[in-house]
């Protein structure tokens, strides 16, 4: 039983960091068009530095980001302690 709930747990905080990542690696690939000045009627007032150059998005588009990058930590760090305490691929089998 508890192997299967570690595997479960697992598989879940693994597929919710892949999903986090590329959701936040297709943001950034949408800001790379956004505007290199500040424009305060839109609110695109934060500076974001994305693939070197400085452009500006929404408070609310950083706080998302934010948001996902804690996401991929703690999903990645429950995916690896499920593999520290399973003592290497929960998935392989015992024979």
């Amino acid at each position: 039983m508890f192997l299967n709930i570690k595997k479960v747990i697992g598989l879940s905080a693994g597929l919710v960091l892949v999903a986090a990542w590329f959701y936040s690696g297709s943001l950034e690939n949408s800001y790379v068009s956004y505007p290199r000045v500040p424009i305060r009627a839109d609110g695109r007032i934060v500076p974001y530095v994305v693939k070197g150059n400085v452009v500006y998005i929404t408070k609310d588009q950083r706080t998302l980001l934010s948001w996902l990058l804690w996401i991929e930590i703690g999903s990645g760090a429950v995916a690896a302690l499920v593999i520290l305490v399973h003592g290497g691929d929960p998935f392989k089998s015992k024979n």
